[in-house]
């Protein structure tokens, strides 16, 4: 009998062998399918973290993208505001400045000097009508004899100074009026004196 207890151990023994190698190898391929499960966990992970830091990169720039554009609307608002502002103060100055001038003698020459301008773009007219303010009627005498007599005069519908003269006939007129002058100057007020925004 020792025979058959013999075979029977080398069978038990094989079968033993058998069963720990099987044994071993499903636990390489569970190992195996773990690792993978745990591998394609981790890169779903890592997809999800990519993408909501993207989402929120991109939130975060949308958000001081628009808070940026504010403050510079808000910034360039008040530029303009206060730009306008200083116009307006500019032109009070002028206006002032104007206004003590008109009272001047020179302002004499310088109307006269305005009509003799004037008619010079008025060649060949018989009947030149010159504006004036109301105020400045004390000059017609002066002006009427710069012009040869060949002017009527009438009340302009201007209040800083200077004149206007236009021959109907001709179909002409010459605007002298300061009113027209300052008019001209306050569209070009902020290029002329650098105050115009960057950009506009």
């Amino acid at each position: 009998m020792p025979d058959m207890t013999e075979k029977l151990d080398r069978f038990t023994a094989k079968i033993l062998a058998e069963a720990s190698e099987e044994s071993k190898r499903a636990m390489d391929q569970a190992q195996q399918k773990r690792a993978a499960a745990l591998r394609r966990a981790e890169d779903q992970v890592l997809r999800e973290a990519y993408q909501y830091i993207h989402r929120e990169v991109a939130r975060i720039k949308g958000e001081a993208g628009r808070s940026v554009s504010r403050h510079m609307l808000e910034n360039q608002r008040a530029l303009s505001l206060r730009r306008e502002e200083m116009a307006q103060e500019t032109f009070a100055l002028v206006r002032a400045k104007i206004a003590a001038f008109t009272r001047t003698p020179t302002y004499g020459d310088r109307l006269e000097e305005l009509l003799k301008q004037a008619l010079s773009h008025l060649p060949g007219a018989k009947d030149v009508q010159v504006c004036l303010r109301p105020e400045d009627s004390q000059w017609i005498p002066r002006l009427s004899k710069a012009a040869g007599g060949k002017v009527t005069f009438q009340e302009g519908d201007f209040r800083m100074g200077g004149l206007v003269a236009r021959s109907p006939s001709l179909g002409l007129r010459v605007d002298a009026s300061f009113d027209c002058t300052a008019q001209e100057l306050s569209g070009h007020f902020a290029e002329l004196f650098g105050l115009s925004l960057a950009g506009e």
